[in-house]
């Protein structure tokens, strides 16, 4: 069963969808999945791989619930208003709307970030100690990506205007991000998580370094209960080829499976 809904973030209203396995057991709790989208990405990502992982967690009997951040898919508010501040918020606040649901066990809150999606998926795991954390091709540092998305031009336009757009992608950005890009440390965050994680990242990403996917998995050693890292030699950076994204998806549904049933 897949249920649109919509949620409040600050003042915005941001648009979701609640995956459930509920027929027939109206009473049972279930344990619950959030997805954080990467940047310009939406609810359903690339080759709507959130789409078919959240199907995939609903028939292992977990509660998926994939949602557009402020400004980006269905969500209202400027996509230029956007930082890394407003996306840790509105993680937050779909994790409050989550855990309100009466099917929902609150022990039981796993949550999978791709790419900039993983800072606050980091960031909310990190505050609330989630019992699961899963990262997908995950940014661990966050300043490199003012290096690839600006040339010199654009942070001259960007410093006179305060926002510029960024040609090829059909977006504006505005200085706010790129300063929040700055203010946010991931692996500090990661150091303090002490769920269970699970790192998943191909060696031919151009986006983003394996060795942020590193750089996550060695700061997850300090206080983590159970820490598992998944390199794969092919599948870019959205695991867009085939056989890939099967083993994506099968290494998710096993991690969430074999933490938050326990």
């Amino acid at each position: 069963m897949e249920k649109p809904v919509v949620f409040r973030s600050n003042n915005y209203t941001l648009v979701g969808i609640l995956h459930l396995p509920l027929q027939g057991k109206p009473n049972k709790k279930f344990p619950g999945v959030i997805l954080c989208h990467g940047f310009s990405g939406n609810k359903a990502e690339s080759h709507f791989i959130f789409t078919r992982l959240a199907r995939c967690l609903a028939k292992n009997g977990m509660v998926c619930f994939r949602f557009d951040f402020m400004g980006s898919g269905d969500s209202s508010g400027d996509f230029e208003h956007m930082t890394l501040q407003t996306e840790i918020q509105d993680a937050e606040n779909a994790l409050k709307y989550l855990v309100k649901q009466p099917f929902i066990d609150r022990s039981r809150i796993g949550i999978l970030g791709l790419s900039m999606g993983a800072i606050p998926a980091t960031a909310v795991s990190s505050k609330q100690q989630l019992k699961s954390l899963c990262l997908w091709s995950s940014v661990a540092f966050p300043q490199e990506i003012e290096k690839k998305i600006l040339t010199r031009r654009m942070k001259k336009i960007l410093a006179e205007k305060g926002n510029v757009y960024l040609t090829g992608s059909g977006l504006r950005i505005g200085q706010k991000f790129i300063e929040s890009l700055h203010k946010i440390d991931p692996i500090t965050l990661a150091k303090n998580i002490r769920g269970n994680v699970l790192v998943i990242h191909s060696k031919d990403d151009t986006v983003i370094n394996v060795s942020h996917a590193l750089a996550y998995y060695n700061a997850f050693h300090c206080l983590a209960k159970e820490r598992k890292l998944v390199i794969l030699e092919k599948g870019g950076h959205t695991f867009v080829m085939e056989e890939t994204e099967k083993i994506v998806i099968q290494e998710t549904i096993k991690f969430f499976r074999q933490t938050l049933f326990t």
